[in-house]
Formats: structure tokens, sequence, C-alpha cells
């Protein structure tokens, strides 16, 4: 069973590269051939099984066959597949922020949706706004009709209002590939303290922020599903660094 979900950051999130590097940002995220944010899919397995041991203990069967057993060679028998970056909130004089995404984006969407689902019922839908707006020449495309001019960050945007969304979506606006791949991750200050409390250093850490949504698929086995699904639709779950300050807290929802 091939099952797709989508997943919201409802607090900022950092899942590190660990990789060293010399420019200003010290802890960059995890990203892919593009720079667009990602999060390995051993990184997102990990995160979910820890959540799961403590739902329903390190020890349970369950655990056991869907993740494998810790120290042993079994693999487990759900495969988890890297999240890939569906959506950023890019901020706006009209309102907060607009879930912005790309043709391109979108299209990747649609191919692993064909590739793992293609029964989907957003599907057709899905291809057919693609339809629409993959020609498009304006750099940012709108879909509702404000009284004033419309900017996302510093672009002005254009309102196609006649044009439906998917309903898989709320609050969205397109923009070129271009301009999706030059958004720029906020960056945080962090403060190191030693054992006397006294400020040691200054460092930076890059994070995606909150409201952005990645999509990833997860193939598993008719065992123990519904019970997964369960508690991977209902609870919300933490990934990646800094749980104290309460980063990376994300929910999950089945396409």
């Amino acid at each position: 069973m091939n099952t797709i979900y989508t997943i919201k950051t409802v607090t900022n999130l950092h899942v590190g590269s660990g990789e060293i590097n010399f420019d200003i940002i010290d802890n960059q995220v995890q990203k892919d051939n593009s720079n667009l944010p990602i999060i390995h899919g051993s990184s997102l397995k990990g995160a979910i099984r820890e959540h799961f041991e403590n739902k329903w203990g390190k020890k349970d069967k369950k655990i056991h066959h869907i993740f494998g057993k810790e120290g042993d060679d079994g693999a487990g028998n759900y495969s988890f597949f890297e999240a890939s970056i569906l959506t950023l909130p890019l901020r706006s004089n009209v309102k907060p922020y607009f879930d912005v995404i790309s043709c391109e984006i979108l299209q990747k969407f649609i191919e692993t949706l064909e590739l793992f689902d293609n029964t989907n019922q957003h599907l057709k839908e899905l291809k057919e706004f693609y339809n629409q707006i993959k020609n498009f020449k304006e750099d940012v495309v709108i879909f509702e009709n404000f009284k004033t001019d419309v900017y996302l960050e510093d672009y002005k945007a254009v309102s196609k209002q006649s044009i439906k969304i998917p309903s898989l979506f709320k609050n969205l606006a397109v923009v070129s590939g271009e301009i999706f791949l030059a958004i720029e991750l906020p960056t945080l200050a962090r403060n190191a303290l030693d054992d006397n409390g006294k400020s040691k250093n200054l460092w930076y850490e890059e994070i995606v922020p909150k409201e952005a949504t990645f999509y990833t698929t997860i193939i598993k086995d008719d065992i123990y599903t519904a019970d997964f699904d369960e508690v991977l639709s209902d609870d919300i779950i933490q990934i990646g660094a800094n749980r104290s300050i309460g980063y990376g807290f994300c929910k999950f929802q089945r396409v």
C-alpha cells in the first residue's frame, strides 16, 4: 500500500544537514540538488519511530514490524521516502502570508502521485490546475481579488480569480521557478552559554519556517496500517533538533 502524506510545519523546523561549511550560517537544513529544503528518509523514519515508541513502547511488536528491531539487520516492513517541499510561506501586504508554489514543484508532486497513488482523488483537479498555470508569463499570480495592489515580499502579484485552486490547497499563490528557488530560508541567531551562564559564542542556524508544507511517500504492507495511520494523522510529531525550544512540531495528513 502506497500512501502519500503532506507534512505541515506547525513550528519552525531544523533538520540539520550535518555538513561542515564555511558560510555565515553555522547549521544549515537538509537540502536537495536544487538547494531546496528536504527531510531525508532516514531522518523522517527516525522521528516517526521515536514518536511511535513513546506511544506504544519500544518493545511493541508493531514497532518491530513497521520499523525493524534496533541493532538488527531487519529494516522493517514499511519504507520511508524523503520529504520534498511543496509550499513555502511568503509574506504579503494584504495578509500575513501566502502559500507559494511553482509549476515545477507542482509538476513533481503530480508525478509522485502518478507513480505511487495514481487513483488519488486529487490527481484530476491538480492536473487541470497545472494545465491552466503552466504557461503563465507573470512572476507572481494569486487567485483572490483585493482592492489594493498585492505584493509578496517585493514582488507585485497579478490576480486571476477566475481560476479555481485545487481543494488540497488554501491561500495559494503561484510564483516562477526562479523566484521559488530564490526564497531565502530564515536564519536565527543562537547563543551558546558557558557553565556560568555567560555568553560564550553567537552562532547562526537556518530553519524551515512554520506553515511550510512538505510531502512524502510511505510504502506499507497490510499489517497495522489502520493503527499507524490513526496515530500519524491525529498526533503532532516532532522532527529534527531543538525540541526543547519548540522546533520541529509537524502535522501529517494523508493526501
